[in-house]
């Protein structure tokens, strides 16, 4: 595709943009909230959002997200939160930014970004055990809680009609209806449920968002530039042409099975690195499993606005449902080492090519 020459953005879309930046800024730390509640890898969705916004309708409407985000962060959560998402989320999306407007090579941008929310969330996690010591985890939940306790009953309401209304829709009966003292007894429950299990899986939770975080925002910043005819073949590659390295697929499924061995061994940390390495794996070939799928339709014929839509619902639903998710990392493993450009298929094509070579005469 050949790239348009720079139109500059419409004001209103400028306008539309910044205030829309304020009002999803204003909600991120409600939003990392239910995503930690819910066990999902920690997405770094400031960043990723503000990398689009950027791409979509220029520098103040990102600017407004990342600044309204830092500063509800640290009204509700504190100012070393905050410090910790803008080391997180804030400073790689610009370098991410950087590189999608600079229209650099896409496997380039991405590799970077990766790198780039990696370093970031290491930083985070330096911060985070400065400012709350050994004890981070019961620390944060601990402000959670302190969140919650001090809501009043009125602004938890609408979260106790809606589970009521998903009770109602789901053909509970015979349940009494909730109220405000058993949503908030529900989640102390949650809360101490979050703390249990996030003391073992906090680091591959953390470190699966990174990586998904990198790879969704350079995807979507250069997708979005690439409908507004500003991308080139090379600043943008669909996921029907993603195809992982053999020796990343290789390294990957080594550690998985490194990490199961841990896990069934007597060494204390086994069962945390185990959980790390399995996410991080099952992040990175869920990838693959995706970009398989979008590979066959391509193929098949569908619409772009199929293959879309289906390959978002899967993405959305892998993050929910673990199930899923665990499914979708195994279908990614199988593409990785033993599809058309498999590791495995790879290496066992090279060895018949050399048996030919050895066995041709005329050699």
């Amino acid at each position: 595709m050949d790239s348009k020459p720079f139109v500059p953005v419409p004001a209103g879309r400028i306008a539309g943009g910044a205030v829309l930046g304020i009002v999803v800024g204003a909600l991120l730390p409600i939003i990392g909230v239910l995503q930690i509640s819910m066990l999902v890898p920690v997405l770094m969705l400031g960043g990723i959002l503000a990398v689009h916004m950027k791409a979509w309708s220029g520098w103040i409407p990102a600017g407004a997200l990342l600044a309204a985000g830092l500063g509800s962060t640290a009204y509700f959560l504190g100012p070393s939160v905050m410090l910790m998402l803008a080391v997180a989320a804030v400073l790689p999306a610009l370098y991410v930014m950087r590189g999608v407007a600079a229209k650099r090579p896409f496997f380039e941008q991405l590799r970077g970004g990766i790198l780039a929310f990696g370093a970031g969330l290491v930083a985070a996690m330096l911060i985070a055990y400065a400012s709350f010591g050994g004890g981070m985890v019961a620390q944060f939940v601990n402000i959670l809680r302190a969140e919650y306790d001090r809501m009043p009953d009125a602004a938890l309401m609408p979260l106790v009609e809606w589970a009521n209304s998903a009770l109602a829709i789901g053909g509970a009966t015979g349940m009494p209806a909730f109220t405000v003292q058993m949503f908030r007894a529900e989640l102390t429950g949650i809360l101490d449920l979050m703390q249990q299990t996030y003391a073992q899986t906090l680091p591959g939770t953390l470190l699966s968002g990174a990586l998904l975080s990198g790879v969704l925002s350079v995807l979507w910043g250069n997708w979005t530039m690439a409908r507004q005819g500003r991308a080139t073949n090379e600043s943008f590659v669909g996921m029907s042409q993603w195809f992982m390295p053999g020796q990343i697929a290789l390294g990957a499924a080594g550690l998985w099975l490194a990490g199961m061995l841990l896990a069934y061994s007597s060494y204390s940390a086994g069962t945390t690195v185990y959980l790390t390495i399995c996410q991080l794996a099952g992040a990175a070939f869920a990838i693959q499993a995706l970009a398989a799928l979008d590979r066959r339709m391509f193929r098949s014929g569908r619409s772009l606005t199929r293959r879309k839509v289906l390959i978002g619902l899967l993405a959305v639903a892998g993050l929910l449902m673990r199930g899923l998710g665990s499914l979708l990392a195994y279908v990614g493993a199988a593409s990785a080492l033993f599809g058309s450009r498999g590791a495995i298929r790879q290496w066992i094509q090279r060895r018949q090519d050399d048996q030919s070579d050895r066995d041709d005469p005329d050699e």
